[in-house]
């Protein structure tokens, strides 16, 4: 895993907005040139319940992936995760809520199948 070993900007190779006391147990899950077909939980202390502890992480410096950590970090998303933590002053928002609205919206978006459409072999570019 990059994060952890990685960075010449730090001490320990770690990237730095990982929470220094959550480090080593990431460690334990991902040692240097480990299995890397081992899956890791996304949403530590939280793996097998649908709730919102996955934003309490980011917020504690516990998020795995870089990408999931930079929701806190990056200012024109933290603010979201502060919503759905209910942070004072701001209007809270419920997770199981907005997932359901979401997932609405998603069923809405009219998914093109079989000519209608094409799959793109490049994510970044038209086939």
């Amino acid at each position: 895993m990059y994060r952890l070993y990685n960075f010449t900007t730090t001490r320990n190779g770690a990237d730095p907005s990982i929470n220094p006391n959550f480090l080593p147990q990431l460690r334990a899950l991902c040692p240097q040139n480990g299995d890397a077909t081992r899956h890791v939980g996304l949403d530590t202390g939280s793996e097998n319940r649908f709730d919102a502890s996955f934003f309490s992480n980011l917020r504690n410096g516990r998020g795995v992936l870089e990408s999931d950590q930079q929701l806190w970090t990056d200012a024109s998303t933290k603010t979201l995760v502060q919503r759905f933590l209910g942070i004072r002053g701001l209007l809270g928002l419920s997770f199981n809520v907005e997932f359901g609205r979401s997932m609405v919206k998603m069923s809405n978006i009219g998914v093109k199948s079989g000519t209608e459409g094409e799959i793109h072999k490049v994510c970044s570019a038209v086939n």
